[in-house]
This record gives C-alpha cells, structure tokens and sequence, in this order.
C-alpha cells in the first residue's frame, strides 16, 4: 500500500514539474537557433516564379502523387489477393508493386534533395572596374537572387 502512494505521490509530482522543464527546454538558446534555422529554410524555398511555372509545378505533383496513390493501392490489393487466394502468383506480383513503390518513392526523395541542393542564391557584385559611387547607394548594396 505505501509503495502504491508513493508511486502516486511521484506521478503528482511529475505532472506539475515536467511541463516547467520542457517549457525552459523550448526557450533555450538552441531551439531558438533550430527555430529560426527552419523559419530561414522555409523562407528560402520561396521564390518569385511566373504564373506558368508554378502551374506545370502543380500538375506535376498531382501526376506525382497519383501514380504514388495507384501503385500504393495496386500494392495493398494485390497483397489482399494473395492472402485471400492463397497464391504464389498474386503474391510475386504484389512484390513487383512493392519494389515499383520502394523505387518510386526513393527517386522522389532523390530528386528532392537533388532540387534542394541545387536551389542557391546568386549574389550579384558590383564589377571591379566599376568605380563605387557614394552618391547612389544601389550601387554599393549587394543583390541576392533566389534561383
């Protein structure tokens, strides 16, 4: 009996203290710092493009996401088939959807830390025969183009 008060006592305790520490957790210096690292990727991936571009993007997720969904659900049917059949057959052809799934999601995983290596600012310096003006303050910034 005491043993079980105990155990109460401490899971009161934890309650009431746990929050206190993950909160101070939330608040120190690296979290802030991942926080603000994210904030900055996010911002990053954001980029003025025409309103073409960004349609032949969206329909290429959707083609993307609809061969995703089909070859998912081929998957899942074709493994369904094979318990209820009992068959060799439909169950060779459920691991032919599988690796057609694996390899497809692996390519898009690829192609998008490809993308994400490849996305860089392009930083814009004033040339060296171009003497710096004091009195244009443009042509003494630096300019940063989102690719």
């Amino acid at each position: 009996m005491e043993l079980i008060g105990f155990i109460v006592i401490a899971l009161l305790w934890a309650a009431f203290l746990l929050p206190t520490v993950f909160e101070n957790r939330r608040r120190a210096p690296g979290a802030s710092t991942r926080s603000f690292a994210r904030s900055n990727a996010l911002l990053a991936t954001v980029s003025s493009s025409t309103p073409a571009g960004a349609t032949a993007r969206r329909q290429a997720n959707r083609r993307r996401l609809r061969f995703l969904f089909l070859v998912a659900t081929g998957a899942s049917l074709t493994l369904v088939v094979a318990i209820w059949e009992s068959s060799i057959l439909w169950l060779s052809v459920s691991v032919v959807f599988d690796v057609a799934l694996a390899a497809f999601v692996t390519m898009l995983l690829f192609s998008r830390k490809m993308h994400l290596a490849t996305m860089r600012a392009t930083v814009l310096l004033p040339e060296d025969d171009q003497e710096v003006s004091t009195r244009d303050p443009q042509r003494n910034t630096v300019r940063v183009i989102a690719s």
